[in-house]
């Protein structure tokens, strides 16, 4: 069984729009490849072509040029579509159907029948938070809750590979903290997961590999590690209480601040010395060390120096 799960191969989509059929390249020549059991980030400006290669990827749209294989197959395959689960940008349903009786319909769609069915549908509108609406009209829910029911038609069918377009979208942080953990318990069962997002913050949470893409092409590729610069410091976190004869000590090695019960002190990266007398100080003195860890920039750093500034803000 290949590793490979997503193999994009020079991909390219030119749309003509308008009356003079003006030409848009919206995609143009993404390589990507994505492994078993990784969950992926793709970000980028708004136009940028994230949701283009999305769409391609599912087979909503066909390239101009270029291949698509996932999990194996081409994406136009049956096979691949039985084994994908996918949560679009934007969600369109039935508004007079009832969240349980949408979720039976797609559970439907992947053949799954009787009991399991019921069971499968009881399960996500309990594990999305929307069991308690399971009788009401779709037409009558805010975004955040269509949101949640589109992540539980994306999973419903136990699919290998989950494809979500912007699953954060109009939740609130408590959605948005609760789709996060069914992202990372997806990859505990041993799906992968690629996902867009213009929520930086998740993504950096999430991800093992990002792709920023701009212009239609893919600028970047990589782990977080490998793509985030490191900072000329080292960060030391304590738990206790700050006795001043120790933050006068401290303070001779880097910058100390203190909130509440817990002191951090910036050191230069290049003391490592400094920060093993530090850790000896700290332990002599009964603090717990609650972390040590190398500074590095945030991913909107890497956003931004990407897209020359033009970074999608929150919403």
């Amino acid at each position: 069984m290949s590793d490979l799960i997503v193999e994009l191969r020079g991909l390219h989509k030119t749309f003509f729009v308008g009356f003079r059929r003006r030409r848009v390249d919206a995609v143009k020549g993404v390589s990507l490849e994505v492994r078993r059991g990784e969950i992926f980030g793709l970000i980028g400006p708004n136009g940028a072509g994230k949701t283009t290669t999305i769409k391609m990827m599912t087979g909503l749209i066909k390239p101009t040029s270029g291949s698509i294989r996932l999990m194996g197959y081409d994406v136009q395959d049956r096979r691949c579509s039985q084994r994908l689960g996918y949560l679009p940008e934007i969600s369109y349903y039935y508004d007079y159907l009832t969240a349980y009786e949408i979720l039976d319909f797609y559970a439907r769609l992947y053949g799954i029948d009787g009991r399991e069915r019921r069971r499968r549908v009881d399960f996500w509108l309990d594990r999305v938070g929307m069991a308690h609406a399971r009788d009401k009209r779709l037409g009558q829910f805010s975004k955040g809750m269509m949101q949640r029911i589109g992540l539980a038609q994306a999973l419903i069918g136990d699919p290998e590979l989950v494809i979500l377009d912007e699953p954060q979208s109009g939740l609130d942080p408590i959605g948005r903290r609760d789709v996060s953990e069914i992202i990372l318990e997806a990859q505990r069962q041993g799906k992968t997961v690629f996902f867009s997002s213009h929520i930086l913050p998740d993504v950096e949470r999430l991800c093992d590999r990002v792709g920023v893409i701009r212009h239609g092409q893919m600028e970047t590729v990589g782990a977080l590690d490998e793509l985030l610069t490191f900072k000329q410091s080292i960060e030391v976190v304590l738990v206790g209480s700050a006795m001043p004869d120790f933050l006068e000590k401290a303070a001779q090695f880097g910058s100390v601040a203190v909130r509440d019960n817990r002191i951090t002190i910036l050191v230069d990266a290049k003391s490592q010395v400094q920060v093993n007398v530090i850790l000896n100080m700290a332990i002599q003195e009964g603090f717990l060390v609650e972390q040590v860890l190398r500074q590095r920039d945030e991913l909107e750093a890497l956003f931004a120096n990407v897209s020359d500034g033009d970074i999608e803000g929150e919403t």
